[in-house]
């Protein structure tokens, strides 16, 4: 009990720092000279990607921009192309997304294909700042965030297999 107490009584507090909020040991991206490659060469990577999966991305930006006040862009060739899907599910509280919203959003997708076991979220937010950035796309942190959540809780999704427990517990409710 006096060793712990004289541990506290000599312990300087200015020399301890902690960050509020998730730290872990992928939360600093380690760019590497194929990954600055790849963020160059996303234009030339977009055909890549199925047409299905871009059905799904165009709904997705609409979601990740839906609580921005005001649309800043006119063109609407990604969602002209690929904007069935999110006419048939939205509600009335998307957004048809812009070209450089899609864009980014398919961007940010590829690279996620990529990255996803080098990084977390913080880290793949930073790594969506930087395309943003790079291609002058103008998207916030707050989209990161969405977007990430997105990408990390669908990959939760396919890579987990459902549990029996849930449906189990639903019977038990039944009358």
């Amino acid at each position: 009990m006096k060793t712990k107490l004289a541990l506290r009584m000599d312990l300087d507090v200015s020399d301890l720092f902690t960050e509020s909020g998730h730290v872990c040991e992928k939360c600093v991206v380690h760019w590497t000279h194929e990954m600055c490659e790849m963020v160059e060469e996303l234009p030339n990577m977009e055909h890549s990607v199925k047409d299905d999966v871009k059905y799904s991305l165009v709904y997705i930006a609409g979601y990740v921009i839906r609580k921005d006040k005001e649309e800043v862009e006119d063109s609407c060739s990604y969602f002209e192309k690929f904007g069935a899907f999110t006419l048939s599910l939205s509600r009335g509280g998307l957004f048809q997304a812009g070209d450089s919203v899609c864009q980014w959003t398919i961007f940010c997708y590829m690279m996620f294909q990529s990255v996803w076991e080098k990084v977390c979220r913080n880290s793949l937010n930073e790594i969506f700042i930087e395309i943003s950035q790079n291609y002058g796309f103008k998207m916030d942190k707050h989209h990161c965030f969405a977007l990430s959540n997105i990408l990390f809780n669908n990959l939760c999704n396919i890579t987990n297999l459902p549990s029996d427990k849930e449906p189990k517990q639903k019977v038990l409710k039944l009358p």
